[in-house]
């Protein structure tokens, strides 16, 4: 029993270890991780999934604007990384002036890094994140996330996110023929995160009639 309870502690040990995080950096905050809310600003830190990871963080910070200040806050934006077993931390380039940091968003030339902990840089994809329809369209995070994941064929398997539009490729042929390659099962989750729900209703029917 004792040599039981010291394997169960070890075990616990290692868990806690294998652990890895990101911490959010100076003037950022963090919103949706992995497709659930979270509210981390500068210096937090947030658990990561091992493998692909998808997190939304915007940038705010109170500026210089003249012989005054000015608060600037930018769109949301959505990071998809992958998480190889260290810790990492996501920063963005440092802004004195109001205008420079809205120049830079303007054009899409803010400077954005993701490194681990060796201070070496990971490769991210990003994107602007479209806010929802309505007069706060950046209100509700989570449902804008899922619905540019909807539109994108992202998904989540577990905590894994899949990207079902590098397991499926869409091919026109000369003639103007649509074809898709890739196993049948990631074309059938491509589809279905595109359907309405009216749509995905309709096919849980048509599947139940089918057993």
């Amino acid at each position: 029993m004792r040599l039981l309870a010291v394997y169960s502690a070890l075990l616990v040990f290692t868990s806690v270890v294998a652990a890895t995080e990101i911490e959010i950096g100076t003037d950022l905050q963090a919103y949706v991780l992995n497709g659930k809310e979270v509210d981390a600003s500068s210096g937090d830190r947030l658990n990561l999934v091992d493998g692909s990871n998808q997190l939304v963080v915007r940038y705010k910070s109170i500026l210089n604007d003249g012989s005054n200040t000015k608060f600037f806050e930018s769109k949301p934006y959505v990071f998809q990384f992958t998480n190889m077993g260290q810790d990492l931390s996501i920063s963005i380039e440092r802004f004195r002036k109001h205008i420079q940091a809205e120049k830079a968003f303007k054009k899409g030339t803010a400077e954005w890094f993701i490194k681990d902990s060796t201070d070496k840089k990971v490769a991210f994809q990003f994107d602007e994140l479209p806010g929802n329809s309505g007069f706060l369209p950046y209100g509700d995070l989570p449902k804008a996330l899922a619905t540019y994941n909807k539109k994108n064929g992202i998904y989540f398997e577990g905590q894994e996110i899949k990207d079902l539009n590098e397991e499926v490729v869409v091919a026109v042929s000369e003639t103007g023929k649509v074809e898709l390659t890739g196993d049948a099962l990631a074309q059938l989750k491509l589809w279905y995160t595109k359907a309405s729900k009216e749509e995905r209703k309709a096919f849980r029917i048509w599947v139940i009639d089918q057993e």
